[in-house]
């Protein structure tokens, strides 16, 4: 589908209908969020777009890895830089569009988001203090590092040490989600 998207703008769209929900539960899974899921994908999809003229490969399996590739790349700007850039949206001229109450519960559910509610606090509860608390202000109150060392009193490094810390230590403790790569085919 996707090598043919380069000549016919309705594989593009196949595509999309055949990863869109498989992407969005990988990163709902990832970032809790769903608004922030939801723009990862559109950035994803965009990006994909933008760069399809790129994929040589010339499987299903192949051009699945590759949009999972670029989705995780988008995650790890967004835990980076703590927001998400939408510069791929912005140069095709597309704005990210809006999920209501119904979508954002539907994803949720498919997500599985309630069952992990409960096992995350209780991790985050696990935690030592001094990581809890640099997850709490970088990943849930989305502060920089900067500021996280700063509320702290520590150094950046040790702002970031907390945090990369905790976040390993919540990885271990969570329900480990089945992979989604795996359940495509």
């Amino acid at each position: 589908m996707l090598a043919r998207s380069r000549h016919d703008p309705d594989a593009f769209a196949e595509f999309y209908d055949a990863y869109a929900e498989r992407v969005l539960l990988f990163l709902v899974r990832r970032v809790l969020d769903v608004d922030a899921a939801f723009d990862l994908l559109s950035e994803t999809f965009a990006t994909a777009l933008e760069r399809r003229h790129q994929f040589r490969g010339s499987s299903a399996e192949q051009e699945q890895s590759w949009l999972f590739s670029i989705a995780r790349s988008e995650l790890s700007h967004f835990w980076r830089d703590g927001r998400i850039e939408r510069v791929a949206l912005a140069r095709i001229g597309l704005g990210a569009p809006e999920l209501g109450d119904p979508e954002i519960e539907r994803i949720e559910q498919l997500a599985g988001i309630g069952e992990l509610v409960p096992a995350l606090r209780d991790a985050m509860a696990a935690l030592p203090e001094d990581q809890r608390r640099a997850v709490e202000l970088r990943i849930v109150e989305e502060h920089g590092y900067a500021e996280v060392a700063f509320m702290l009193g520590v150094s950046e490094q040790t702002a970031r040490a907390r945090v990369s810390r905790g976040l390993r230590a919540l990885a271990r403790r969570l329900p480990k989600p089945a992979s989604v790569i795996e359940t495509a085919a």
